[in-house]
Formats: C-alpha cells, sequence, structure tokens
C-alpha cells in the first residue's frame, strides 16, 4: 500500500491537489458558476454582469500555468531533465484525457491512472521481441483514437464543451 499510494514525487500529488481542487471550484463556488457561464455562452454571461474578459484571462492564465507545471514535471520526473528526447507525443493523450473525462477535472485522475497504466505496460511485458514491444507502446494511442471516435458519437449535453470554447467574444456585438 504505502509503495503504490506514497511512493511518487510531488509533481504528482500536487496534481492530484490542483484536479481535485480545479473540480472543487468549478462545480461549489460562485466563480466556477461565473467561470461555466462564461464558457457556455459569454454573452449571458456580460448580461448578467459577470466581467467576461476577467474570467477568460484569468481562465487561461491559470491553465497556462497548470500546463507548465506538467511540462516541468514531464521532463523532470519523467525524463529526468534530459531535453534531448522531448518530443513524445504525450500532448495527444492529454488532450484525449480532457475529451474521455468529459470536461470534468476529477475524472481526470482516474483517466490519467488508465492511459498511464497502457502507456506503461510494454515496460513489464517479459517474453516478446522488440517488435512487439513496440507495438504495445502504441496502446495508448489506439486507445486514445477508440475513446475520441466514442466520445464523438454521444451527443449529450454534459459530454459536450463549452459552446463558445475557442470563439472570440466582443462586447459591441451583443
Amino acid at each position: 500500500f504505502g509503495e503504490v499510494f506514497f511512493s511518487h514525487r510531488v509533481f504528482v500529488y500536487l496534481a492530484i491537489a490542483i484536479a481535485l481542487s480545479c473540480s472543487f471550484v468549478l462545480n461549489r463556488t460562485r466563480v466556477g458558476l461565473h467561470l461555466r457561464a462564461v464558457g457556455e455562452n459569454p454573452a449571458t454571461a456580460d448580461a448578467a454582469g459577470i466581467n467576461v474578459e476577467r474570467y477568460r484571462y484569468a481562465a487561461t492564465c491559470i491553465g497556462c500555468g497548470i500546463a507548465g507545471l506538467g511540462g516541468l514535471s514531464f521532463i523532470m520526473d519523467y525524463l529526468h531533465g534530459n531535453w534531448e528526447y522531448c518530443i513524445d507525443a504525450i500532448g495527444w493523450l492529454t488532450i484525449a484525457l480532457v475529451i474521455f473525462t468529459v470536461w470534468k477535472p476529477d475524472f481526470a485522475i482516474i483517466g490519467s491512472i488508465i492511459f498511464g497504466a497502457l502507456y506503461i505496460a510494454s515496460s513489464y511485458i517479459t517474453g516478446v521481441s522488440f517488435a512487439n514491444k513496440e507495438i504495445f507502446k502504441m496502446l495508448p494511442y489506439v486507445v486514445t483514437i477508440v475513446v475520441l471516435i466514442f466520445t464523438s458519437i454521444r451527443n449529450k449535453k454534459e459530454n459536450q464543451p463549452p459552446a463558445s470554447l475557442g470563439l472570440s467574444y466582443f462586447r459591441e456585438e451583443r
């Protein structure tokens, strides 16, 4: 029990704390309600008196900071500070993880454990050739494609991204 849960570096526990605190803020506070309103329909949120630009700017800055911490932990913990082999396509897994967890940070913990287990599965398989190990290394990416296909097939409202994600908002165009 102790080796499984308490033998990781500080970034793992920091990521879990960040995911749980983001989930709490988004689902249980007024700030989270305002942020979700800004993401879904900024014109309506603006009409309700919410400062859309401030919420979007703050969410972008906080998200970039969290992404920077993720990149730092990947380079320092996983690659042990070696910048030479930094291109490893892990970014695609993180995008798929966001879609797989239907935009809920607390589900991201479970999803990241699943994708991480698939990613390191080839290291624990013995008695197979090098070519077969490379095929097993493709497993998380194949699962990612399958997850994206099934997620796009489901058309439930709660499984979709915010309606105004990536769209510019100009107050004068309301």
